[in-house]
């Protein structure tokens, strides 16, 4: 620590914020030659001191040296107070620091302790006193204090906030949502929140929303670079919470400096060493044993999870260079229980006499032989006769049971790939469990070095490795290819995660400073099938599969083959467990961003000028087709074995109907369609580029002691998305049949058409006021413009098109052993099989404004309250996936009327190949948010009390927001021309009210503390040095969309890339959406949603009911141990859901499921069919209670 002698002083703490405005060709001739003159360097988020010298009197002293020094590195700064008694000493990394003032014929002055936080600008005045006057020193501790000269919010969360508070899985990112207005997904399913089972989020994920943000329009800064995850928009590096110095979420009408996205900017500090050496060792642990069990289920969820490290730092060279490294290890294993049907052993031999579960069927057949259309025949021994040719056999008796001469090679083959039966429950439609473990692995470690070259020169570097590998198992276990899903089962997973930072701050006078900086964020992910590399589908015989095989034949895959598994197959009819790979596997990509950023800070009298510049060279860089395998069989299988005839015998003249069998159409090879999916025809692999230009200019301009005004702006220059191989191209509609703008081809740039947008200006103005002069009230308010340019500009389609992609949908019903034929290369619009990508030439970069006004007072002692309004406006917002080919309804009696001819012509014609899909990227999106918003604040170390209450009052509406990630939850859109406004309601993400307390208190016995302070070893080891840490939460249910899944519009719709066949409900008018105790289970009223008429769209909105409110309490009790030599020992239990309280998931959303229960006053639990209806809840979004103890040592 740094050793400050301090004279005897009188001080008296405040704030400010000094700054200037001058001519812009000033500021840029200053801002090149710092450019020129510096060498590379990295700019970090930084704070500042300000403040007012004056003499006992109340004048001004001028010339006044004003030293800042930092009380662990021994980094020095200082400048002279102005003409007006003001200083000012910018871009300080967060620290703490000693604030020194000496001027001739006073006596010195001093405060120490001072913690400047993340992008803090702290006022600190001084009244100085005559040298010939004796006074004592006084020094000031770190205490919450009014922030008056900004007009911007947000909030900060400490290092004692990240390391005290109880973090399930030790993510320090879950605090973010302390601050009002900042909510987090809890949708178990969402892309962001669903962890392991994530495709690009197995070392954990988080999503924020500020003001109706999308989760993924966040910017992820690590120590000022860049830090975030493009493929599915998240974070990219969880940094170790022992590594975290502090982190601060901007969330409303911040400086132009910062605004990359439309959503929050999030600045994280790591650590860094100091003048003594300190470290830590700790490990974590939770297990079974300890958990309560879910809600829902008989018996507590196997899990085992240990978490251990440690961190260092301290000199290399005193007062010079510094060193921190931090390691961590995770092994997480949990279990899991699936339950499925799967064919009993009789199917797999060909008798389907009994259904799955051992039972014949209550009348007529099971299945017909479909060459003949009648029964399959057998002797009078229960045998089956031999099919002659053509499949005729001879007479017999009338049976359900397929001769093994019918069989199909391959279907015998694949049906006995699933796992034999181990259960009988016909109730819960599943005669297989497995309880197979899902398994994580995580390494992660960041090393930093600072350097202090002089007074004028400081650096620093920093690395930051974050791996995972990860087992997600599916239904079938271990080398089972059953029940492998679309996503998240039967993969295993890479994610690699790479940061680096590289920093310097050079002062070229006390008034005229730079920062620069260089950073590399690297995330890349491999997951690979339970099928990968084992040349399943070629060594079953099934053509036109292995695609990906690198040029392998027959049995064999060739080196480095790209894929070569088993195609997915997937049942529609039957409820069987689906077969094969799941889709998008073999997968491999992520994202590469280079950035450079510099920051000049020149104070010319009243005004602190910032400029520079924020570049981001992004990439992404995928390697997958949709089912790289080959082909996806799907759908109606059972078809060819079900139908009406002479069921009972040859010839018999009664008739009856036989359900068929998808297991039994399988068996004989008779598939009833299928598809080619993303068969690419100049390789797999994909070069995503971009680059974002952002030039700023801010203002922060001190026009009286008591009134500041911040003034900036910002230009956003985002480059349209190429590709690093040429492959794209944009399909431009027309009701003439369309055209093509192939990159690098006839003329056309390599962003095929796509121009930039160069109207992304950013203003930004607000004002922070003294409230007549009160340093314990400010008045503040601003506006501000954001432009969204996120994760990938909706281009992410546009190698989809032809020449490179093809797909077919449509399929005619071909045996297992004729497979399909691989897609001809198109050579024409009309003969392209798949859909269409559009994207519209001059689409808009989507356009955020942002408006508050609030008031901050400090109460008394250190509590601090803020309460105001703070409201967003959205428009141009990208949305993915939204089919304008579509036809409207024309309310006619689909059951009386052609299908086709009972819906409004499609705009665009005519319908090429298999389809007329034109999926468009468009910035149609819209969103509003306006709140209230209330926060308290307190610290006090006296008494060993922080606490952070929030509570916001909120309405989000929009049109959907349809980004293509699958966060949204299963909500119909209606995406016809013209018809956007029927989108717009409560927005997914809406939460009408929301409070967070966080709170940590040091109780007040023991040794240094208020009671006990003389006690003796054994007592104070006992009942002293105790800690109580608790964050509550509590908030309005998301809403809810709700669906008919039996679509009688005559309108398939098409969003996000997905095709719905859905509808929504009518509403009755009058009703209470909500059952009379409503609760676990039923949460909806059935009767007040209905089937729309046939060729009729539904009346209800969007999403036009909300789901359970939200309550959790996560509590920590920590004991802190004394041991010798400044060694201390800390065990903490941690209780996540301390109260064990189940938090309700979503209600089943479509009104066909189940029976449904009318709401009554006598409605109960137990009347809820076990089949959850319409309304009814089924799940939990939150866990059970969790207990997590911990060791951790501290030197």
């Amino acid at each position: 620590m740094i050793q400050v002698k301090l004279p005897a002083i009188c001080i008296r703490p405040v704030k400010t914020v000094a700054g200037t405005k001058r001519s812009l060709y000033l500021l840029l001739a200053l801002f090149l030659t710092a450019l020129i003159t510096s060498s590379p360097i990295y700019g970090q988020a930084s704070g500042s001191f300000s403040g007012n010298v004056l003499d006992k009197s109340g004048s001004s002293v001028t010339g006044a040296d004003v030293t800042v020094v930092s009380q662990a590195t021994g980094l020095t700064r200082a400048t002279k107070t102005d003409s007006a008694g003001h200083y000012l000493i910018p871009l300080l990394p967060a620290a703490t620091y000693v604030v020194r003032v000496d001027a001739p014929g006073f006596r010195s002055a001093a405060s120490k302790d001072l913690v400047l936080q993340v992008q803090e600008a702290r006022e600190l005045d001084f009244s100085l006193v005559p040298a010939t006057v004796d006074t004592t020193v006084l020094v000031t501790g770190d205490a919450v204090a009014v922030e008056t000269g900004t007009s911007s919010l947000g909030q900060v969360v400490t290092a004692q906030q990240v390391s005290q508070l109880p973090l399930n899985g030790r993510n320090f990112v879950q605090l973010a949502t302390l601050t009002a207005g900042a909510t987090a997904e809890t949708n178990p399913n969402s892309f962001f929140t669903s962890g392991a089972d994530s495709e690009v989020a197995a070392r954990g994920s988080f999503s924020l929303s500020v003001g109706g943000s999308r989760p993924n329009s966040t910017d992820w800064l690590l120590d000022g670079v860049d830090n975030n995850e493009l493929t599915g928009g998240g974070i990219g590096i969880f940094s170790s919470i022992d590594d975290i110095q502090e982190f601060k979420v901007l969330t409303y009408t911040y400086s132009a400096e910062y605004g990359t996205r439309a959503g929050p900017t999030v600045l994280v500090t790591t650590k860094s060493g100091s003048n003594d050496f300190h470290g830590s060792l700790f490990e974590f642990v939770r297990n079974t044993k300890l958990d309560a069990r879910n809600y829902f289920s008989q018996t507590p969820t196997k899990f085992n999870l240990n978490q251990f490290g440690g961190a260092i730092g301290g000199p290399i060279v005193k007062d010079k260079t510094f060193f921190f490294v931090d390691a961590e290890q995770k092994y997480q294993r949990q279990g899991q229980t699936f339950t499925g049907l799967v064919p009993s052993l009789a199917m797999r031999s060909g008798d389907f006499t009994n259904d799955p579960f051992g039972s014949p069927l209550a009348s007529g057949r099971a299945i017909i032989n479909p060459n003949t259309g009648t029964a399959f025949q057998c002797n009078t021994s229960g045998a089956p006769l031999p099919a002659g040719p053509g499949g005729v056999q001879g007479v017999g008796v009338p049976c359900d049971k397929i001769p093994t001469n019918l069989f199909n090679s391959i279907g015998q083959a694949m049906i006995n790939l699933y796992p034999a039966p181990n259960a009988n429950n016909p109730a819960g439609d599943y005669n297989f469990v497995n309880s197979p473990v899902r398994s994580l692995n995580e390494t992660k470690f960041d090393a930093r070095v600072d350097q202090t070259f002089s007074s004028k020169d400081n650096a620093f570097a920093r690395f930051s490795y974050d791996q995972a590998t990860s087992y997600v198992p599916g239904g079938g276990g271990i080398g089972s290819l059953a029940e492998a899903g679309a996503f998240g089962s039967n993969q295993r997973i890479a994610n690699h995660a790479r940061n680096i930072a590289l920093s310097e701050t050079h002062v070229f006078s006390p008034k005229f400073i730079n920062q620069a900086s260089f950073g590399y964020n690297r995330i890349f992910d491999y997951i690979l099938s339970q099928g990968t590399g084992t040349c399943a589908s070629a060594k079953l015989g099934i053509p036109g599969a292995n695609l990906g095989c690198g040029g392998g034949t027959g049995t064999t895959c060739a080196a480095g083959a790209y894929s070569c598994g088993l195609v997915s197959t997937d049942f529609e009819n039957g409820g069987y467990w689906a077969l094969g790979d799941r889709g998008y596997s073999p997968f491999q990509g992520g994202t590469d961003i280079y950035s450079f950023k510099d920051v000049l800070d020149l104070i010319l009298r009243k005004h602190e000028l910032r400029m520079g510049l924020d570049l981001r060279a992004n990439q992404m860089n995928v390697g997958s087709e949709a089912f790289a395998d080959g082909f996806w069989l799907e759908g109606l299988f059972g078809n060819a074995t079900a139908g009406t005839g002479a069921c009972n015998a040859p010839n018999a003249s009664k008739t009856c109907v036989a359900a068929g069998n998808v297991e039994a159409d399988f068996l004989l090879g008779l598939t009833s369609g299928g598809a080619i999916h993303d068969q690419t025809y100049q390789g797999a692999v994909t070069g995503r580029r971009w680059k974002i230009w952002r030039p700023f200019i801010s203002d922060d301009w001190r026009v009286s002691p008591s009134l500041t005004l911040n003034v900036s702006l910002a230009y956003d220059m985002t480059t349209p998305i190429t590709e690093a191989h040429g492959k794209m191209a944009d399909y431009i509609p027309s009701s003439s049949g369309g055209s093509l703008l192939i990159a690098n081809q006839n003329g056309v740039g390599a962003s095929a058409g796509i121009n930039m947008d160069w109207t992304a200006l950013e203003p930004r103005v607000g004002a922070a006021w003294k409230v007549f002069g009160s340093d314990k009230t400010v008045l503040r308010g601003g506006y501000a413009l954001y432009h969204d340019s996120a994760w990938s500009q909706g281009a992410q389609g546009l190698w989809q098109n032809p020449p490179f992609l093809g797909e077919s949908d449509n399929f005619s019903a071909p045996t297992l052993s004729d497979g399909f034929a691989l897609l001809p290369t198109p050579s024409t619009l009309a003969n392209y099989q798949g859909a269409f990508t559009y994207e519209p030439t001059n689409l808009k970069l989507g356009r955020v404004q942002q408006y508050s006004v609030d008031v901050e007072r400090q109460l008394f002692g250190s509590l601090v309250l803020t309460g105001g309004y703070a409201g967003t406006h959205g428009t141009h917002i990208l949305m993915l996936g939204n089919d304008i080919n579509t036809g409207g309804p024309s309310g006619c009696a689909l059951s009386t009327s052609n299908h086709i001819g009972c819906v409004g012509s499609s705009p665009y014609t005519p319908n090429y190949g298999t389809g007329s899909t034109i999926l468009e990227a468009g910035d149609l999106g819209t969103t509003s948010y306006n709140s209230l918003q209330i926060k308290a604040e307190t610290k006090t170390p006296k008494h060993g009390l922080y606490a952070l209450v929030a509570y916001t009052y909120s309405r989000t509406y929009d049109n959907g927001l349809s980004d293509g990630l699958g966060s949204e939850l299963s909500a119909p859109y209606f995406p016809l021309p013209n018809w956007q406004s029927l989108d717009r309601s409560l927005s997914q993400i809406n939460l009408n009210n929301s409070f967070v307390a966080s709170v940590i208190y040091d109780l007040p016995f023991g040794r240094g503390r208020q009671f006990g302070s003389n006690w003796s070893g054994a007592t104070n080891s006992l009942v002293g040095g105790w800690q109580v840490t608790l964050i509550e939460r509590g908030s309005s249910g998301f809403p809810v969309p709700l669906i008919d899944s039996n679509n009688q519009s005559g309108v398939s719709f098409n969003t996000g890339g997905n095709s719905y066949n859905w509808n929504r409900p009518d509403q009755v008018a009058g009703c209470n959406v909500y059952a009379a105790n409503h609760g676990a289970h039923q949460w909806l009223n059935p009767a007040c949603f209905e089937a729309p008429a046939e060729g009729q769209l539904g009346n209800a909105a969007r999403v036009p009911v909300v789901g359970p409110d939200f309550w959790n309490s996560d509590f920590s009790l920590i004991k802190q141990f004394t041991l010798p030599k400044d060694v201390g020992l800390n065990f903490r239990a941690e209780f996540f859901n301390l109260f064990n309280h189940p938090q309700y998931g979503m209600p089943v959303n479509d009104i066909n499921a189940g029976a449904g229960v009318a709401a009554s006053s006598t409605t109960s639990d137990a009347a809820i069919p076990a089949n959850s209806p319409f309304g009814a809840v089924n799940s939990t979004v939150n866990n059970p209670r969790l207990v997590q103890l911990a060791l951790k040592l501290t030197f």
